[in-house]
Formats: structure tokens, sequence, C-alpha cells
């Protein structure tokens, strides 16, 4: 009889987005078992993901990530262009970089997917995660019986080395086991979508070039014989080529590419630049397939992150992103419900929310992945526009759902039509510069607001002496609500657009959770909140705004709550 162990979720997968899931829930103290079959700190092979985007580095950053991957990883501030040996200016990635307004992240991180898998994993273990590594998913179930007992989903896992079995009893089941995931297999749930002819190459390792500014984080070659030719500086000293199969070199080579073979077409795609290499990393050849998961959540038990639900080319470098996203956006709500905070709603509307996300990229992706092979897909051809410039207007038209800055979701449960601000729920909440009590250094709200599992309520407070007696009957009725709330699903600030008193005399401002002074406007300019209104913002757990509403119209909220928080 195998040994039988319990928990909350038990995740397939030990990749970065697995790995974020299972940190995400550790954070809010919830219980997850991680299961993965190969040993990654062995593994040789790095994998494909490399580029992490501003608001994926956000995200990362209020999960307490950020400041370790920032040590290993390349930040890159720009790109360059080159047509031959001309420089151009009016495309390519740099256009990217004149678009990252309206965050103190204002740029990319470059990082191979073996060492943010490292840094994921060392925080997890730091909480007292222990993954499974060696251990593969044999097969699950799930109980239709509407007993007591929720631990509906059994899952059997064996460890490779000694074939010895265990058997997972858990509330949940998340695949994040990649585009071939068995997950999404065993659960019945279709994956359809595009097989492309495109082929493309990716050569990791030390190199040197005479290209001017190789070193500035990204550059690309416009190569009349290898499409759209990518070069990222990675970390530790490691650069990436990455560049098409033609026609002409698919006609020439097939299915039966060569290291050598590949290193050959790398120096001819550097053209007229040289390329001397020194030592080789990690290559691959692959073919660019675009599909999505019929549903990300199945049967209420069943729910897909990452490549198990969608998958696409690197093109836009959006794998890694993509997934980040759908980690941070599942992990608070799995936890949530887990904890009993919230119902099965909650959990529907991360299908409802990121789908249609991936369903959008795979959209764009089919013409980055066109145009960087150098073919101007279908659709576009009216445009008059080779493939080089027809890549650069793409990526400039949806640069702020690229860089993640303007990912969105509709209204829905959690995001309601706020009655204040100019922000639209479902949206980001901007960052701002505020000052604590005592202190002359500046803090970001992002930072007040860690992503833990937690909502924020921040009362924006104007000036409180216009506003003193809104503010008042205000933080009594904010009061009133956390008490009918379960423990620990808020945290509260308060804003005071004016600067410091002289004695800093916090006591005479009403005020609930921690003050903070909003010295130059700064935060309450960015919420788009009058001085002499104030305004309550509530932000999501992954600092989406959620609703919002003036001081004097506070009525709204515990409806707010009450249309997704289960009765304690």
């Amino acid at each position: 009889m195998a040994d039988v162990i319990k928990t909350d979720v038990f995740i397939c997968g030990g990749g970065p987005v697995g790995l974020l899931i299972a940190y995400g829930l550790a954070r809010q103290g919830v219980d997850s078992i991680l299961v993965e079959q190969h040993d990654k700190s062995q593994q040789a092979m790095y994998g494909r993901a490399t580029t992490l985007y501003p608001r994926t580095l956000e995200l990362l950053d209020q999960l307490g990530l950020l400041d370790d991957l920032n040590q290993i990883g390349y930040v890159a501030r720009n790109s360059v262009t080159y047509n031959g040996d001309k420089r151009v200016t009016s495309r390519g990635w740099h256009v990217m970089f004149q678009r990252m307004h309206g965050t103190y992240l204002d740029y990319c991180l470059n990082i191979r997917q073996k060492f943010s898998e490292e840094v994921i994993r060392d925080a997890y273990e730091v909480l007292r995660g222990k993954p499974y590594i060696g251990w593969k998913l044999e097969g699950f179930s799930v109980d239709e019986d509407p007993c007591d007992d929720d631990y509906k989903v059994t899952s059997q896992i064996t460890e490779v080395a000694s074939g010895r079995t265990l058997t997972v009893k858990s509330k949940y089941i998340v695949g994040a086991d990649g585009g071939h995931s068995l997950v999404r297999r065993l659960a019945g749930i279709p994956f359809e979508g595009d097989h492309t002819n495109f082929k493309w190459v990716r050569i990791d390792g030390h190199f040197k070039t005479d290209m001017p500014d190789s070193d500035v984080g990204f550059a690309s070659i416009e190569s009349k014989s290898h499409g759209n030719v990518l070069w990222v500086q990675l970390d530790h000293g490691v650069k990436r080529i990455g560049f098409a199969m033609t026609k002409e070199m698919l006609a020439k080579y097939g299915d039966k590419l060569t290291l050598e073979d590949a290193k050959k077409e790398a120096i001819k795609s550097m053209e007229p630049f040289s390329l001397e290499i020194e030592s080789i990393e990690w290559w691959t050849l692959y073919g660019i397939n675009q599909r999505v998961a019929d549903s990300f959540y199945n049967n209420d038990r069943v729910l897909l992150a990452g490549d198990a639900c969608h998958t696409h080319s690197s093109g836009a470098a959006q794998g890694m992103n993509t997934g980040v996203h759908d980690a941070v956006n599942l992990a608070w709500k799995l936890g949530g419900v887990a904890k009993g905070w919230y119902g099965a709603d909650m959990l529907r509307t991360y299908d409802s929310e990121r789908r249609p996300a991936a369903q959008h990229l795979i959209g764009l992706d089919k013409a980055f992945s066109a145009t960087i092979s150098g073919t101007v897909p279908d659709g576009y051809k009216d445009l008059a526009l080779d493939a080089n410039e027809l890549f650069t207007k793409i990526f400039d038209d949806t640069i702020q759902f690229n860089i993640g800055l303007g990912i969105h979701y509709d209204e829905n449960i959690i995001n309601k039509d706020p009655l204040a601000t100019m922000i639209s729920a479902g949206w980001r909440a901007p960052d701002a510069l505020v000052y604590a009590p005592g202190s002359r250094l500046p803090t970001r709200l992002f930072h007040l607001t860690r992503n833990t599992g937690a909502w924020s309520v921040i009362v924006f407070a104007g000036r409180p002496d216009k506003t003193k007696d809104s503010l008042t009957r205000g933080v009594e009725a904010l009061k009133n609500i956390s008490e009918t709330l379960p423990r620990g699903m808020l945290r509260f600030l308060t804003v005071v657009a004016q600067s410091p008193a002289g004695g800093d005399q916090v006591f005479d401002i009403p005020k609930i959770g921690r003050l903070y002074y909003d010295s130059e406007r700064s935060a309450h300019t960015a919420y788009t909140v009058s001085d002499v209104n104030g305004t309550v913002v509530i932000v999501r757990p992954d600092g989406i705004l959620g609703y919002a509403t003036r001081l004097e119209e506070m009525s709204s909220i515990p409806g707010y709550f009450a249309g997704f928080v289960t009765p304690q």
C-alpha cells in the first residue's frame, strides 16, 4: 500500500511557473507539494526563456524576488538595429525602451531560465517548501462524491530512481508541466492551434564581434539570408544569437542541422560584422507552433498555467513573462480559496482573465513569427511594408501589451467600475513615491503593497485640513468593514497630500493602518485624487486595481467584497 500524504495544492512541474505558484502559496501559509521529474540543477539545458519585461519585474519585485534576479541577470536599457552595416533608428527593439513610461523598473532583465529557476527554488525552500525532485506524476482522479472531505484530487507519483510510489490527496491540482502537459491530457482538455513551417535556431555562448554597441542589451541585424537576427546580452557574460531557418536553409539542412552547421550559419547571420565563437553553452533548433488550451480551469479542481495551456514562439520574448503573469494571477486566488476566503467563482476569474490574454498573445505571435522569419503574413500585405518594417510596426502598435504595463482584465466579480479615480478596474494600479514619518528617503507604494495574498486598501486622504470630517467617517467605516472580512485579508495604508509636520504629528490625522506623506503629490496625481475630496482605492494582491470610491461614498465597499468573499 502506497503512503498517502495530504496537501492543499498538488503542483506538477518544477519550472519557473510551477515554482512561482508553490512559492506564492507558501507566502500565504498554504501547503503545496510540487513534483518535477528532472533535476534541473544538474541539467546542462538552459531553456529558451531569457527576457523579463517591466511589468513582470514589478510582479517579481512584489514577491521579494527581484533583487536576487538583478544580481545575476543583465540589465538592458537599450537596443541597436543594423541593416547591413548601416544603423537604423526607426525600427527594432529600441522602440520598446522608448515606451517604458510610468514604471520605476524601466529596463529588461536578461537571465537564463536555469538561473531564474534557482532563485525561485531557493526562496521557496527558505519558506520550508521542499520540491519532490526526481518524482513523476503517473495519474490522477477527481472524486465527484459531494462528501465533507475537500481533498477530492487523488494523484499517484513515483520516484524515478527507486520506483517508490506515493499517493497525494489534494484540494486542487495544477498542471505547470509544459507544452506536453500530462495534467492537461489526463483532464481531457483540448489543446488546438496552428502548426507553422517556421524553424528557428538559438545559440548561447561566449562570442566576440566587431558590431558597434554590441553590449547595450539587444541588437537586431536585418539579414537578407537569415531573417531578423537577434543578439542578446545574457547573464555571466554569455550572449545569445537567434536566427530563422529560411526556405533556402530548410532546403539545405531539413531537420538535420548539426551544431557545426549552426555555428557556420551564425557567423553568416552576423554579416557584415565578424563573429568569433569561443564556446557554446546551449543551442536548439525548434519549430514554431501556436496553441491555447480550451480551458485553464476544469472540473472545479484542475488548473493549468504556463506552457501547459499556451505555446507560441519566442519572437517577442513572451514565454517566461506570460508564465509569470499566470502564476501570480493564480497563486493568490488559489491560496484564498484554499483558506476558505473565496468560492470557486474566484478561480473562474483566473480562466476568464488569463485565457483571453493568452489568445491575444497568440494572435500577435503569428505576425511576429512570420516577420522575424522574413515573411509578410496574410492580412498585412496591403501595407506595402517589408518584413522588418512590419515587425517594428506591429511591435510598436502593441508595445504596452508586450512589456506588460498595458495588460488588463475585463470587469468581473473582482474588477468593478470605480466611482473615483480615472484608472479603470482591471488595470495595473500605479506606483508612486511616498514618505514614512521621520524618513528623508521616499519609499514606493509597490513596496508597501507586497504580494502576500492580502488586498491593499489605500486611503488617499487629500489634505486632512480639508477632508478631516469625511476622513474620520471613512476610517471608522473601513474599520467596521475589516471586522466582517477574514483576518489577514486586508492591509490598510493612509496617504496624506502634505509634507510632514514639524514633529510628524501623525496622531492628529485620522488614519487606518500605516500613514505616509505624499509631499510632492505624486501618488495623488497618479491616482487622479483631489486634495479636497479623498478616495479609497482597493488594490488586488497582484497589484491590479479592483475598485475605488470617494470617501463620501463608502457604502458601496461592503457590496464589492460581498461579491466574492465567502461569509465567515
